[in-house]
């Protein structure tokens, strides 16, 4: 009896690593399928520093390596800029974003022209009178802040190692001459990817979670297929003997 009970408590244990060994398995499987398969969509927001020594201030952002060959990417540039009487007078500038290589190689560039919220002389007049208080005891600047949106941008083969945002002028200024002022600037990029690899890295947990019961399920049966065929063919040598 109690070599009965040993023997059926040593394949108890036997049965209970084999079946973790696959639960472990089942998990390493699914995180690799997970790590080639989910992609996760790229998400930068960084502060911008304009180079005002040069004719056009200039701002570079570096961007660690990221591999996207064919998303969609979307960038956002905001610019905080005082409401002076010299940026009233500037008027339109525009704004340039170009998407560099390793090498310096311009992969993708957009530029948008972009201007300060027109307010007649009346409503500043009035919105002074009304914000008097905040705006001497700093609660409150008198500053506009730009929402600068460029659209469908698309990685290229070669990877983008950094963004340049630059301030140019129009055409009738001259040389260094209509560039804004500007208190900070600040850029957002992110990609949209295509809708199946959405689907999949919103519901990572969720597939994540299927791969691995799948996977322990079809091991489980081939195991039990396994072991079925070992022990068949183990009792009829056994009843021949």
């Amino acid at each position: 009896m109690g070599v009965r009970f040993c023997w059926s408590f040593l394949c108890a244990i036997y049965v209970w690593f084999i079946l973790v060994g696959m639960l472990l398995s089942s998990f390493m499987i699914s995180g690799f399928m997970m790590k080639h398969v989910v992609k996760q969509p790229v998400d930068v927001e960084e502060m911008l520093n304009f180079d005002y020594t040069m004719a056009s201030p200039v701002a570079v952002v570096p961007l660690s390596s990221f591999t996207g060959l064919g998303n969609k990417l979307q960038l956002t540039v905001s610019l905080t800029m005082p409401e002076s009487e010299y940026n009233r007078k500037v008027g339109v500038f525009q704004v340039r974003v170009d998407f560099l290589s390793a090498t310096g190689k311009i992969t993708s560039s957009a530029s948008y022209p972009c201007i300060l919220r027109f307010k007649s002389q009346p409503i500043r007049i009035a919105e002074t009178v009304l914000k008097s208080v905040p705006l001497m005891t700093g609660f409150q600047a008198e500053v506009q802040k730009l929402n600068i949106k460029f659209d469908e941008f698309s990685e290229q083969k070669e990877p983008s190692a950094s963004i340049r945002v630059v301030l140019e002028q129009r055409a009738e200024f001259k040389h260094a001459g209509g560039i804004p002022e500007v208190y900070s600037g600040s850029l957002h990029l992110w990609s949209k990817l295509p809708k199946i690899k959405q689907i999949l890295w919103t519901w990572k947990i969720t597939v994540f979670v299927w791969i691995s019961i799948m996977s322990f399920l079809t091991q489980l049966v081939v195991a039990l297929t396994f072991y079925r065929a070992t022990l068949t063919k183990a009792m009829k040598q056994k009843k021949i003997s």
